[in-house]
This record gives structure tokens, C-alpha cells and sequence, in this order.
């Protein structure tokens, strides 16, 4: 009765809304005779294909048939928007078949344009429509206006004069109503497009962090501190530079110059060896140091880089089970795991799963958090972690001592947060249902 009073007390309106978008996903049967019309997407607006693809796959992922369809055209698109989608499918999706598919893409992608595909992942990161300069500018024929890109993925806009304004104003007889018409559409876009751009590139170079990847001095500047989108975070993190005497540290300030951490100016060669710094790397000194020189600055970091050491664990196993038996509830597991970038792991006959997994694409690794199980569809039952190892190509396990020290420490990070869930239980197999 409760459900029916909630139920009642609902506007018509939103009765017909949700039953015409049931009506909307509900198919009649399948397409995949008629997958060819996805040619036409080829000429369509990157960032609009990369949103309908999205949208696909957050509704219907399980669908695998239908996505390693629409992966199609975003190799054929392209656009730099669309690029970047496949990029992000090739390195993290539940289904590994359509992982799989779309590395492939990828590599062939890359193949034609002559580069790696970390070459094309660094060279086609969309501009959401800024300029060199940073400035998104929006023109009405008499009068422009100018967005910039926060932290927050937001655009912020301003007047001629600076000012800043919530919204486009609407157009004066003295405007181009075409123009207007153009700027408005170009601010959505930008707006959608910058998300997605910040939400992607944070994750790639986390993922570069972890696997050690490095570039010339002069891509990184290039590719990376010149973007008018990236380059406003890769200012927040801190980076390190090779030489004769060992790494040298340094970020971006926004006037384009790099200092130290006793802001001291940095020279950059060219042919240097770029890097993202991490506390394994830098010792906990030098961590300690540049965590207080970015707090006295009120810089954010995107991701923490000095928060997480190196364990002391034996790494002459596959394994990790030093964290055992801490016992929790699996909603709750589920939570902290998805967060961190876990997906859930196949499940086994009797729709049971054990294991939440993580790929580090650019390592060739996965890290696999095992757990005492769970149901499909999942219930909140108690479950307790079990383990932390890796698995390389063909579903491999590797040996720990073959993980990158910075990868292994974020991974136990992890590890240690599932397990601060809940206490330790000499009884956890027992209260897991084993």
C-alpha cells in the first residue's frame, strides 16, 4: 500500500515520461542484419557519436553483440572525440571480447596514422573548442564572449569586458542570429565534450603513472602542457625529468614555467625523459616536501601521488593474502571496488563471481581483487577479501616481482581500503557461507 500511495502521488507527467522511455529501450528484436546504416555516423560530429555509443553501453552493456557493432564506427569516424572512446573501451570494459575488439581497432588506427597507440591516444585528445590560449571563444557577430575550463569540468564564461555571467544572454537585433545560434550549440558541445575529456585523460594518466610511461620533453610539452584542456591539470601534478644526476622534480605554473619544490625554476631539454612522480620513486622526503608545496599553492591534484609507499609484502609469490579475512558486507565491497576502478569479474556457474578486476593497459596488467563471492543478481550478503595478484595477456597470473613498484603500490592501496571495511574475523569462512 505504501508503494501504491508513492505511486499515486506521482504527476501524471512523469507516468508518461517513464513509460514512453520503457517503451523507448524495449526492443522488438535485433538489428544486426541492418548494421550497416552505422556508415552514416561516419560524417557525424565526433563528440555526438562518442555520446550515442556512451549512452548505448551505460544502458545496454551487456549487449555484446550490439557494441562490438557500434565500435566500428568509432574507428571509422575518426574524429578526435570518437578516438578517444575506442582508446577507453580498448583499455577497460567488462566484456573482454569487445576489449579485445577494440584494441584491435586501435592498433590499426594507429598503424595508418604511423604512430604507437600511445602516440594516438596523446595526439588526438579533443580541444572541446579552446583555443591555444585556453579560452573557448563564443562570437554573436557583434559582441563575444569567452568560457575557460575549471577543475570541475564547468565553463566558466565572461563578458567582452571580463565579467563574468552565468548564461549566454539571448541576441540583440545588432547579432547574427545565425552566429548566436552557432555559439550556443558550440557551448553544449564544449561542455559535453570537456567532461569527457577530463574524465579520460585523468584515467590515462593514472594508468601512465602506474606503468612508468615517459615521454620526450618535447612531446610532453607539445601534446600535454600546450593542450588547452589537459594542459590546465597537468599543472596539478607533479612530474619528474631524467639527468645525470638522477630525476628531477618539477610542475607546470600557470604562466607556463616549471619550478621545484622550493620554486626554483626548471630547464626542460627537449630530449629529456618525462615521467609522473610518485612517492615510490621520489622517497618519502621528497614526497613529504611536494605534498606541502602543493597544499601552501591550494593546488588540487586530479589523482594523489605521494599517498600510497611501496608494501612491505614478499613478492616471490603470485599472491597477496596478508589482508585475509576481513570480513564486510558485499554491497559495501562493491562500493569501495567500483570507485576505485574495479569492475566486477565473469561469473562462474551458478551466476557466482569472486573477483573484482582492474586493467592497466599501458603495464599489460590487470590487477584481480579476490573476495569470498557473490551472487547474480547480487544480494547484500557478508563476504570477507581473500587476495590481491595480477594477470598479464591470456589470463596469465604473473609473478609479483614482474609488477611495477608503483602499480603494486596503488593496487595494495586498494587492497587495504577494501579490507578497512571491516575488522578481521578468525571466523570470516564461516560467516562468508564457505
Amino acid at each position: 500500500m505504501q508503494w501504491q500511495r508513492e505511486r499515486a502521488a506521482i504527476p501524471l507527467e512523469q507516468h508518461v515520461r517513464e513509460a514512453y522511455a520503457e517503451h523507448q529501450s524495449t526492443y522488438l528484436g535485433s538489428a544486426a542484419a541492418n548494421r550497416g546504416v552505422l556508415a552514416l555516423t561516419t560524417r557525424m560530429p565526433g563528440i555526438e557519436l562518442a555520446n550515442a555509443v556512451q549512452a548505448y553501453i551505460r544502458n545496454h552493456g551487456a549487449r555484446r553483440a550490439q557494441v562490438d557493432a557500434l565500435i566500428h564506427p568509432l574507428f571509422a569516424n575518426g574524429q578526435p572525440a570518437a578516438v578517444q572512446l575506442l582508446l577507453s573501451i580498448s583499455r577497460r570494459f567488462k566484456q573482454a571480447s569487445v576489449q579485445a575488439t577494440a584494441g584491435a581497432l586501435v592498433e590499426r588506427l594507429a598503424d595508418q596514422r604511423g604512430w604507437t597507440p600511445d602516440e594516438l591516444a596523446d595526439r588526438t585528445i579533443p580541444t572541446a573548442g579552446f583555443d591555444a590560449d585556453g579560452l573557448l571563444r563564443l562570437d554573436f557577430g557583434s559582441r563575444e564572449f569567452t568560457g575557460r575550463a575549471t577543475p570541475a569540468g564547468t565553463i566558466e564564461l565572461a563578458n567582452a569586458e571580463g565579467a563574468p555571467i552565468k548564461a549566454l544572454p539571448a541576441a540583440r537585433a545588432a547579432d547574427d542570429d545565425e552566429l548566436v545560434k552557432a555559439a550556443k550549440k558550440q557551448l553544449t558541445t564544449s561542455r559535453k565534450e570537456l567532461k569527457a575529456v577530463l574524465a579520460q585523460q585523468t584515467a590515462r594518466l593514472y594508468e601512465a603513472m602506474c606503468a612508468g610511461r615517459t615521454w620526450t620533453g618535447s612531446d610532453w610539452r607539445e601534446f600535454l602542457l600546450d593542450h588547452p584542456v589537459v594542459g590546465q591539470f597537468v599543472g596539478r601534478l607533479v612530474w619528474f625529468a631524467d639527468g645525470d644526476a638522477g630525476p628531477r622534480l618539477f610542475r607546470p605554473t600557470e604562466d607556463g614555467g616549471l619550478i621545484d619544490v622550493e620554486d626554483d625554476p626548471v630547464d626542460l631539454p627537449d630530449d629529456a625523459r618525462v615521467g609522473l612522480a610518485h612517492r615510490v620513486i621520489v622517497g618519502d622526503a621528497a614526497a613529504a616536501a611536494w605534498t606541502g608545496h602543493l597544499a601552501d599553492y591550494e593546488v588540487t591534484p586530479p589523482f594523489d601521488q605521494f599517498a600510497n609507499g611501496l608494501p612491505a609484502v614478499d613478492r616471490s609469490g603470485d599472491a597477496l593474502t596478508d589482508l585475509k579475512g576481513h570480513l564486510t558486507d558485499t554491497f559495501s565491497y562493491r562500493a569501495v571496488a567500483t570507485k576505485r576502478g574495479y569492475q566486477r569479474g565473469a561469473a562462474e556457474d551458478g551466476a557466482w563471481f569472486e573477483e573484482y578486476t582492474k586493467p592497466f593497459t599501458a603495464a599489460g596488467l590487470s590487477a584481480v581483487q579476490e573476495f569470498t563471492g557473490s551472487y547474480l543478481p547480487e544480494e547484500n550478503i557478508a563476504c570477507a577479501t581473500v587476495g590481491l595478484s595480477f594477470r598479464g595477456p591470456r589470463n596469465r597470473t604473473v609473478a609479483l616481482s614482474e609488477v611495477p613498484d608503483v602499480l603494486l603500490a596503488e593496487c595494495y592501496a586498494d587492497f587495504a581500503a577494501l579490507a578497512a571495511l571491516g575488522p578481521f574475523d578468525p571466523d570470516w569462512q564461516k560467516k562468508a557461507g564457505l
